[in-house]
């Protein structure tokens, strides 16, 4: 039966890289920190010095973040960041999303994912196809039928859909980072323990393991339906032997994507905040600038603009999001350097 493997020295000279351009994302945001005062109930507005500023290291952030990330991932020539993303973070990190989609179809993760209530449906033409709007490709059109600007959509985010956005990515890393707990806290209790890794039955340590999460979750037990197909994913991660026994392998091939997958999407949300800042938060145009348009200059970095309102509750995100990837970016060299064998 297949295994997995990966090519580790491969994954750790994309790490050493990686863990520059996050240093760099995190000086940014150190800056950004002295001008905007925020904590975890800023869901108000915040004074803010310099707003233009603000929003600009904030963007800043993101994308060397989102960098950070895709380098991480080896998946990308350092040319492709120049030639074809330049500062647009966010085409990057759909298009690092697409990849993360098709690596897990390419270990055979599609049914843990469906296991822990991620569902890929038909995301991964839906994202190419965003990112070819994003990049100019294809057209955006709104609901009549005109021709929709991507970057002046992002300029005029209101503060209560940014609000709703800054709620989603707060949910999903919590509801990741509690699926992940408890699934490491519940195999000790099924008797898999740090040295002693070999499971019997699959099918009865899947169906006690699922009651198990599910109860510490707060969730439906798997159906038999998933069951069969979680013991189909167990024999695609694993070796087995004659006697049906089943080695767990290492907890980066089967359960730090789901970090990687949450990752991805924090940063996918939060480049949809902020890319479309890099130049319009750091120049003055000659007149006031037009919102209606989204054509605005730094003097206009205002309470009025949904970035600038919702300036504290986007820093406290991304503070998160920083520290996840500070984490997870061992884990998304790994899960890209992961083949099956």
């Amino acid at each position: 039966m297949a295994g997995m493997k990966i090519h580790e020295k491969k994954a750790k000279r994309n790490i050493e890289y990686a863990r520059r351009w996050l240093n760099r994302a995190t000086r940014d945001f150190n800056t950004f920190k002295r001008l905007v005062p925020f904590d975890k109930t800023t869901n108000k507005p915040v004074r803010c010095s310099d707003p233009s500023l603000a929003v600009y290291l904030l963007q800043q952030s993101v994308e060397k973040a989102v960098k950070a990330a895709a380098i991480a991932s080896g998946q990308y020539k350092a040319r492709d960041f120049t030639r074809y993303y330049s500062h647009n973070s966010l085409a990057l990190i759909v298009n690092l999303y697409n990849r993360v989609i098709d690596q897990i179809q390419a270990m055979g993760l599609e049914v843990a994912a469906e296991v822990v209530g991620i569902d890929l449906g038909d995301g991964e033409s839906k994202l190419r196809r965003l990112e070819d709007q994003i990049m100019g490709v294809t057209p955006l059109l709104d609901k009549c039928g005109k021709k929709v600007d991507f970057r002046s959509e992002s300029i005029r985010i209101t503060p209560q859909v940014i609000d709703q956005i800054l709620d989603m990515i707060i949910q999903i890393r919590s509801r990741t980072l509690d699926t992940i707990r408890t699934v490491f806290s519940v195999l000790p209790k099924l008797g898999i323990h740090k040295n002693q890794t070999i499971i019997g039955d699959a099918e009865e340590f899947l169906r006690a393991f699922s009651n198990l999460v599910a109860a510490d979750l707060g969730v439906r037990s798997l159906s038999e339906e998933q069951i069969r197909a979680a013991i189909e994913f167990v024999q695609r991660l694993t070796s087995s032997s004659p006697e049906t026994m089943y080695k767990l392998q290492r907890r980066e091939t089967i359960m730090n994507y789901l970090g990687v997958w949450a990752l991805s999407t924090a940063l996918l949300f939060l480049s949809y905040l902020t890319f479309a800042h890099e130049s319009t938060s750091r120049y003055p145009l000659k007149h006031r600038g037009d919102m209606v348009r989204g054509r605005i200059g730094c003097d206009d970095y205002d309470e009025d603009l949904g970035i600038v309102n919702r300036i504290g509750k986007a820093g406290y995100v991304t503070s998160l999001m920083l520290n996840d990837l500070r984490n997870e970016i061992d884990s998304i060299a790994l899960f890209f350097a992961a083949w099956q064998d």
